[in-house]
């Protein structure tokens, strides 16, 4: 579905699940677009092959798998995200696949990945033409856009602001119910919260992320309520600590982040995280490590 924000500047609004997402497409003398996860539907609808640039928020499948319909455009990322496309062993250790086995054993993970929608065939193996970097302004024309770094979610996140537009595409700092996410390796709650402290400071009057379908127009309550989240997490998983040790596997039995885990990955996700906030407990001095993987709160 595409929806004009002018004449120019269009979502590209997926029309399938949660392994698509939201894309922006520049329609100006140099035709981009912002990711490529939409459905195939969608992005037909703006004729990939004559796109000439293709810019990312980040590296996650959901955000390339439309990689291979954008034939003739050069590809952006964010330096620190831009070796997770280098190859199949990155691709895994940038997603934390590579723990698998200990997080989540006695299940498959080529299983589990096909349930989630995610063909190993298709893991992105992407060629770089140049990175993004923090305050970068792109010119297309008539259309100008501003690179935002925004780690957290991962540690080369970006968002784009469209300043003539008043409009800010926020990524995956996605403001979803399900969200914040921050579950792999070089992901970072604190650098999350930094960075949704960044957007609410520029106070867009238009955001859109990508994997919700409208534009919000009231989007600093939106992100002040989605940051709240995270402290929230810290506090209940402290909370839990608070009654007795326990290990990883076991905290998130108890559904501190996710409230269902409909999925093999829902809950690895879930583990990866829980893993990040003792961390942040750790350094905050409100939870120790006893050894044999358990963890107490102080």
């Amino acid at each position: 579905m595409i929806i004009p924000l002018d004449h120019r500047v269009k979502l590209v609004l997926s029309e399938a699940g949660f392994m698509y997402c939201n894309c922006v497409y520049i329609d100006d003398d140099i035709k981009a677009i912002i990711d490529t996860g939409a459905d195939v539907k969608s992005l037909s609808a703006i004729n990939p092959d004559k796109t000439d640039m293709v810019l990312y928020t980040h590296h996650h499948y959901d955000h390339t798998r439309g990689h291979r319909f954008f034939t003739g455009a050069q590809t952006y990322i964010h330096a620190e995200d831009s070796h997770a496309l280098g190859n199949h062993d990155e691709f895994m250790y940038y997603n934390s696949i590579d723990r698998w086995e200990e997080l989540m054993p006695g299940i498959d993970y080529r299983q589990a990945a096909l349930q989630l929608g995610l063909d190993s065939n298709e893991e992105p193996v992407i060629d770089i033409y140049d990175v993004l970097r923090d305050g970068q302004v792109l010119d297309f024309g008539h259309t100008k856009v501003e690179v935002l770094h925004t780690p957290g979610h991962s540690a080369g996140h970006c968002c784009f602001w469209f300043p003539e537009q008043e409009f800010l595409f926020t990524g995956d700092i996605c403001l979803t119910q399900a969200g914040p996410w921050y579950g792999e390796v070089m992901a970072s709650p604190d650098d999350m919260l930094q960075s949704i402290d960044r957007l609410i400071d520029l106070n867009p009057p238009r955001v859109c992320s990508c994997h919700i379908n409208e534009v919000n127009t009231e989007p600093v309550a939106a992100m002040q309520e989605f940051k709240q989240r995270i402290i929230k997490r810290d506090e209940r998983i402290y909370n839990f600590l608070k009654k007795k040790p326990a290990d990883i596997h076991e905290i998130a039995e108890q559904h501190l982040i996710y409230r269902l885990h409909p999925t093999s990955f829902v809950l690895f996700w879930e583990k990866l995280m829980v893993i990040k906030h003792l961390q942040r407990l750790e350094k905050m001095g409100r939870v120790k490590s006893l050894g044999d993987g358990l963890f107490m709160a102080v």
